[in-house]
């Protein structure tokens, strides 16, 4: 993947400041958090990986380590926290209220 644009930094930098987008619905504002890449055919196309931009907050633990890691068992993870699609979603609705439209 090409080098990341200073806005794609800037973005994904806001993204990460969130912190963990499920977290926050279990109650944990302070949950810091790693970057997914969302990959979603109807967003990216098959095999596609998403840009910099289509990202969301997770934590390790509801990123990639452990049964409620959206690596674990993606079917699961939809099923109880939405599919990546409506988490992106969410991210951008955050980012609007953190950030206004410089988001």
């Amino acid at each position: 993947m090409a080098k990341k644009t200073k806005a794609e930094q800037q973005h994904m930098d806001r993204v990460a400041s969130l912190g963990c987008i499920i977290c926050k619905k279990e109650g944990n504002d302070l949950s810091p958090a790693e970057l997914h890449h969302i990959r979603d055919v109807t967003i990216t196309g098959i095999g596609q990986r998403a840009s910099h931009f289509q990202v969301i907050p997770l934590c390790v633990a509801h990123h990639r380590i452990g049964k409620e890691a959206f690596h674990y068992s993606k079917k699961n993870f939809d099923t109880k926290w939405g599919s990546q699609k409506d988490l992106l979603a969410e991210t951008l609705e955050l980012l609007e209220e953190k950030y206004g439209n410089d988001s």
